[in-house]
């Protein structure tokens, strides 16, 4: 029987909520023998709201981005210390809009074939701005889409 899956990518906002949805989509690629594609991506926009928006600054950009790329090391070095191999586990850091990044340019650059998406971290004001990026996802993605809790 063939497996239905190929190629998973994880959408992860480095929070402290997203070990269980890390370890559930890594020990299934390592049982599965799949890739695991591990997206963090950056919002360099931090309110939008109407023709207006702010964007953080060039310097805090850069310490955001050396945080998330030494998180995204530490992680795979979890993963690859857990068991799974270094041609299953791929993390990737993204600039831009992560609901049009995570729905539709990762997917079709890597060619997932499931999105597995963890519960927001963002407060009720941040969506009202923003957006859910998980409805937009689970809206406009072409691939299947799992939300663990």
């Amino acid at each position: 029987m063939q497996q239905p899956y190929q190629r998973i990518l994880l959408a992860i906002d480095l929070s402290n909520d997203i070990p269980d949805a890390l370890e559930k989509s890594a020990s299934y690629a390592r049982h599965n023998n799949i890739q695991l594609d591990i997206l963090f991506v950056l919002d360099p926009t931090i309110i939008v709201f109407g023709n207006a928006q702010a964007e953080l600054s060039d310097e805090n950009l850069y310490h955001l981005e050396k945080k998330g790329s030494k998180q995204l090391k530490e992680i795979k070095n979890k993963l690859l210390a857990a068991g799974s191999s270094v041609y299953q586990i791929h993390t990737h850091l993204r600039f831009g809009d992560p609901r049009i990044i995570i729905a539709q340019e990762f997917p079709a650059e890597y060619r997932n074939d499931l999105i597995i998406l963890g519960k927001t971290q963002k407060n009720h004001l941040q969506r009202f701005f923003t957006g859910s990026v998980s409805s937009y996802v689970i809206k406009t993605a072409h691939p299947d889409v799992i939300i663990m809790r």
